[in-house]
């Protein structure tokens, strides 16, 4: 029997900051309760869970991003690719989505048109059907403007066959194009901080999904989305009690230089600045090259790139070669590194 009460006595914002915080509280509370079997479709907390003897996909989401409009989309865009992404990495064709908006008094009914016009040209981009919704309209000072939940099913890819359990040693780790371009962009944007060429990456990645399931099978061993907590969270969730170490190569993240040189100013490591529009996979060295290069033709591409690969057996280890030699262990940042950005 699990232990109701929470060790906790206040929630704060790092339990929803996708750290190490994050993590301790869903262990402790959520999954004690709601996957307390080894057959639970929550167990290994998926981005999208297998229902139906594994032919249907479910996924959901809420967003809360501030601000609501960036260079790059809004908070509309970013719901509809968030769940589609999570649906796609899983090893999904997204199909259906459900809208749900929770609006605060008083909110620009100009700004509302403009948010619900990305939402149906992405939607309608991605090929998924808004098939349900719900609207709440709460008192002046009750929510920060909007925030929007998404809910959404696909159908399983059956050219994939994706898990951790896939994973062997000797993959590559690849990922589809440069990293924290949209935590930076909206970190800029909330300090009035300009900086060329910045543009968030919100984006469907049923492109780069796609090109996985052209190469197909078992060399296509996982993929993830690297959303709150980048792309070192989603390095720390593959390999975390996998018996499975890695190496990652810093001198190989693909980081623009504005993005970069913002991170130096804010004191963020890119590693952990979260995307919106690319995917983390790692692979059989003997298809990556050829993965590499569909991503690279693809529209953000262009730096998709190898960062390291699976060494071998061990306790879970990733460890980072830094740019000046030496080695070290990836450690997740407990708290909230940045505080809604999506």
């Amino acid at each position: 029997m699990y232990d109701m009460k929470s060790s906790l006595k206040q929630m704060t914002m790092a339990e929803g900051g996708g750290g190490g915080a994050a993590a301790r509280w869903i262990a402790s509370a959520v999954l004690p309760r709601f996957a307390p079997g080894a057959a639970s479709p929550l167990k290994s907390l998926p981005d999208a869970s297998l229902l139906e003897e594994g032919s249907l996909l479910f996924s959901t989401d809420s967003f809360v991003v501030s601000p609501r409009e960036f260079p790059g989309g809004n908070i509309g865009k970013l719901a509809v690719c968030g769940t589609v992404n999570d649906l796609a990495v899983s090893g999904g064709i997204p199909k259906y989505l459900s809208l749900a908006l929770i609006v605060e008094e008083g909110f620009d009914c100009a700004e509302l048109d403009r948010i619900l016009d990305a939402v149906k040209e992405t939607a309608d981009a991605c090929g998924v059907v808004i098939a349900t919704g719900d609207t709440k309209v709460v008192g002046k000072g009750s929510c920060d403007g909007l925030f929007i939940n998404t809910a959404g099913i696909g159908l399983r890819d059956p050219a994939l066959d994706l898990g951790r359990d896939k994973i062997l040693p000797g993959d590559d780790i690849l990922v589809s194009g440069s990293i924290g371009d949209h935590a930076l962009t909206i970190t800029a944007l909330r300090h009035g901080v300009r900086g060329e060429g910045l543009c968030s990456d919100c984006a469907p990645v049923l492109p780069q999904t796609r090109a996985a399931s052209g190469i197909g099978g078992s060399r296509i061993r996982f993929m993830r989305d690297p959303t709150r907590g980048g792309t070192g969270a989603v390095l720390e969730e593959i390999f975390s009690g996998s018996g499975l170490d890695a190496e990652i190569e810093e001198k190989s993240l693909p980081v623009r230089d504005s993005v970069r040189t913002l991170c130096n100013m804010f004191g963020i490591d890119p590693l952990f600045a979260a995307c919106e529009g690319r995917v983390v996979c790692v692979a059989d060295p003997s298809v990556s090259g050829e993965l590499l290069e569909a991503w690279k033709q693809l529209p953000g591409g262009e730096m998709a790139c190898r960062i390291g690969k699976v060494t071998g057996t061990g306790n879970g280890t990733v460890a980072l070669c830094g740019r000046f030699g030496g080695r070290r262990k990836l450690i997740v940042p407990d708290g909230e590194l940045l505080p809604r950005i999506c």
